[in-house]
């Protein structure tokens, strides 16, 4: 009991994370479903919260609609906001594929279809 009053109380702390908030809710939930029980009777098992309520639920459905694109100049503008003051980052090189052509697979000993 004394790690669900714990959750309650670290929940209503001013400076609580969302985890933190989600769990002291969840105690909440246990307590009043400990309450409502009714003597002889199982005690419901309390309500989880619909998902479109959890944070990186929220922040999946609002990047949902991001064309790709723009999610990766996100990310990558990120990133480089974390890198130190100073720090040079090279520029990417595109990717060089070489090309064999048929005719030079089949006297390489491979074969073509």
């Amino acid at each position: 009991m004394e790690n669900v009053i714990e959750s309650i109380r670290a929940a209503l702390t001013p400076d609580a994370t969302a985890e933190a908030k989600l769990a002291g809710a969840n105690a909440c939930r246990t307590i009043l479903a400990a309450l409502d029980a009714v003597p002889g009777q199982p005690i419901a098992a309390a309500p989880i919260p619909h998902p479109q309520t959890l944070p990186i639920a929220n922040a999946v459905a609002v990047l949902r609609g991001v064309p790709a694109e723009q999610l990766l100049d996100l990310a990558i503008a990120k990133l480089r906001a974390a890198l130190p003051a100073g720090t040079e980052v090279p520029q990417a090189q595109p990717l060089k594929f070489q090309l064999i052509p048929r005719a030079q697979l089949a006297t390489l000993g491979g074969k073509t279809p």
